[in-house]
């Protein structure tokens, strides 16, 4: 049966016991009605898993006994950034949820001449909520680290935080007729990739001109236009499965 997973700051994690903030406490006991002696896993956040024991406290909560530890190998080894345009909040927090499933390491939102969203400063007050989003995502599916959420980022801005920071940097394009995902990767396998995903509008010419003259290489998604959500969740789960991450593989036990 799986175990109940829990992100736990490493702050919390003291020797070989394991103190559960308030709101863990109430999910533990008042949600998933847990009892002393049962077990979950707790993760620090850096790709180091813990199996623990519940026991309980004088004061009726819950701290945690380490029983056994093991580094977190469900992530993947290459560093993917996903470059979306900003959307409406529906369609972001899913792009959120099902990135974290598929792999995404980090999530960087920019605003573009036709992303539906113009005002970044409108998306980040729901910032604890995607965070929220983001480590309960991660518990469900597996994930060591939870994946980062940056701040919406001007268009320009957000080309130079990809080339800055990522090894190889790709765009994909329904006008790309020459380059499938394949050749954009090449041979060599990358340690980061930056992947860029269009707005609802697509990109704009003056767009692809700023990315084509900064080195970025197009690739096509096939023959049909596919929505922004999905470009958004299909690309990078190509780019992971053409970069072997998808492979069968032994997760070690406990």
């Amino acid at each position: 049966m799986t175990k109940h997973r829990f992100f736990i700051s490493p702050e919390n994690i003291i020797d070989r016991r394991v103190i559960f903030p308030k709101d863990l406490q109430s999910q533990i006991s008042r949600v998933l009605r847990l009892k002393p002696g049962d077990e979950v896993e707790v993760l620090d956040n850096k790709g180091e898993t813990f199996l623990v024991r519940l026991v309980n406290e004088p004061d009726l909560t819950f701290s945690g006994e380490i029983i056994s530890s093991k580094p977190e190998q469900t992530d993947p080894r290459v560093h993917l950034t996903l470059f979306f345009g900003l959307t409406q909040r529906e369609k972001l927090e899913w792009i959120l949820q099902k990135g974290t499933e598929i792999g995404i390491s980090e999530f960087q939102p920019f605003i573009s001449r036709r992303t539906l969203v113009q005002q970044g400063e409108r998306a980040e007050k729901h910032q604890a909520r995607w965070d929220a989003i983001l480590r309960e995502a991660s518990e469900q599916c597996g994930r060591g680290r939870i994946p980062e959420l940056f701040r919406p980022l001007k268009f320009t801005d957000a080309i130079k935080v990809s080339l800055a920071s990522c090894g190889l940097v790709i765009a994909a394009w329904e006008e790309e007729t020459v380059n499938d995902l394949k050749a954009v990767l090449g041979i060599n396998k990358p340690a980061s990739v930056g992947l860029f995903c269009g707005p609802e509008g697509g990109f704009d010419p003056v767009e692809i001109d700023l990315m084509h003259n900064a080195g970025i290489q197009f690739f096509s998604l096939g023959n049909r236009i596919l929505r922004m959500e999905t470009a958004a969740m299909i690309a990078p789960a190509l780019v992971l499965y053409e970069l072997g991450e998808m492979a069968v593989s032994k997760k070690p036990n406990f």
